[in-house]
C-alpha cells in the first residue's frame, strides 16, 4: 500500500508527487497518457510565458525538467493507466486502474489520493458541424498547428483567446495563409497577442460561426462560415482547419467517486480537502475562492495538496516546514 496515490502527471501532480517525495512518503503517480500533462498533450512547443525564472520556456521543455525533477526525488510514475474507480477501504483507498493499451486491470492500494487530473478531465470543444469527425489530423486540429503541415497552407483558425492567436501567429509564420474566425465581436487574448496578430496582417471574421466544413475526395476544402447580420454566408478556401475554442470538462467519474464538483470542476478549501476525508485536488481541476488560473498556480496547489495529505496520512502533532528533506 502507498501512502499517497496521486491521480495525474501534470504540473500539479508531479509537484504534488515531488512534495510528497520531500517528506519521505511513499507515492506514485498513475496518468492515463504521457507524464507532464497539458505542457505535452497539447502544448509541447508552445511558449510559456508565466513560468517564474523564464522570460519563456517551450512547454515541453518545462515538462522535461519537472518530469527529471520528480524522477530525481524517486517520485513512482506509472503512465497509459486510466483511474477508473476509488473506493474507500478500512485505512485507505482501492483503485481500480485499466491499462489503456491492453485494457488490462490493475488496482492500487493507498492511504491517501490526490486528484490532479487537470488536462485529463478536458476534452476540446468541437465545432460540432457535419464531416468534423472525418477529418484526419492533416486536415484538423484542436491543438496547436504542427510546423511541419502549415507552409503553403490555407489556414482557418476558429477561436479568439490566446491559443487562437498564437496557432494564427505560427500558421503565419510558417508561410501560411491565414484567417481567424471569431464568435465573440473582439478577441478575448492577452493584448500582446492581439498586437501581433495585428502587426501580421491577420484577416479575422467577428461575430462569425462555422456552419459548414467543404470536403472533396475526404479531403477539407473549404469553410462556410456566417457573420452575424450578414445576408450571405462566408466561403473561405481551407485545407487545414485548427480549432482552438476551449475545452469540455467530463466529470462523470469524480462523481462516482462521491467527491463534490462544483460547476465543472472539484470544490476544495484552502487546504485542497475535498468533500470525501483523504482525497485532496489540486491544478486545473479544482476551485475555490479567489481561484487564479496559472501554471505556477497549479504547480503551488500540488504543493498544498502534497502536505496536506502528509498531515492525514503521518498525522504529526504540528506541521513544519524543517520535516521537508529530513
Amino acid at each position: 500500500m502507498y501512502e499517497v496515490l496521486i491521480v495525474g502527471g501534470g504540473p500539479a501532480g508531479l509537484t504534488a508527487g515531488m512534495f510528497c517525495r520531500m517528506r519521505k512518503l511513499s507515492v506514485q503517480v498513475v496518468d492515463a497518457g504521457r507524464v507532464g500533462g497539458q505542457l505535452v498533450s497539447l502544448y509541447g512547443d508552445k511558449p510559456v510565458h508565466d513560468w517564474p525564472g523564464f522570460h519563456d520556456i517551450l512547454a515541453s521543455d518545462l515538462a522535461d525538467q519537472l518530469i527529471a525533477h520528480a524522477r530525481e526525488l524517486e517520485t513512482a510514475v506509472a503512465t497509459e493507466q486510466k483511474v477508473t474507480d476509488i473506493t474507500p477501504r478500512e485505512g485507505g483507498f482501492e483503485i481500480a486502474v485499466q491499462d489503456v493499451v491492453t485494457g488490462e486491470p490493475l488496482a492500487y492500494q493507498a492511504q491517501a489520493v490526490i486528484v490532479a487530473i487537470g488536462g485529463g478531465a478536458f476534452e476540446p470543444r468541437r465545432l460540432k458541424v457535419p464531416g468534423e469527425d472525418t477529418l484526419r489530423e492533416d486536415f484538423l486540429t484542436y491543438r496547436m498547428p504542427d510546423r511541419a503541415r502549415l507552409a503553403g497552407r490555407r489556414v482557418v483558425v476558429v477561436g479568439g483567446g490566446d491559443s487562437s492567436l498564437e496557432s494564427a501567429q505560427r500558421a503565419h509564420e510558417c508561410g501560411a495563409g491565414v484567417t481567424i474566425i471569431q464568435v465573440l465581436e473582439r478577441f478575448t487574448g492577452m493584448e500582446s497577442n492581439i498586437e501581433k496578430v495585428d502587426a501580421m496582417g491577420i484577416p479575422r471574421h467577428f461575430n462569425t460561426r462555422v456552419r459548414e466544413l467543404v470536403l472533396e475526395d475526404g479531403r477539407l476544402a473549404g469553410v462556410v462560415a456566417q457573420t452575424r447580420g450578414a445576408a450571405e454566408p462566408l466561403r473561405l478556401p481551407c485545407d487545414y482547419l485548427v480549432v482552438n475554442i476551449g475545452a469540455a470538462v467530463n466529470l462523470d467519474a469524480v462523481r462516482r467517486w462521491g467527491v463534490e464538483v462544483e460547476g465543472s470542476q472539484i470544490k476544495v478549501d484552502s487546504q485542497m480537502r475535498t468533500s470525501v476525508p483523504g482525497i485532496f485536488a489540486c491544478g486545473d481541476i479544482v476551485t475555490y475562492e479567489g481561484k487564479y488560473k496559472l501554471l505556477v498556480t497549479a504547480s503551488s496547489e500540488g504543493a498544498v495538496a502534497a502536505n496536506s495529505a502528509y498531515a492525514w496520512v503521518r498525522k504529526p502533532p504540528r506541521v513544519t516546514m524543517t520535516d521537508l528533506y529530513t
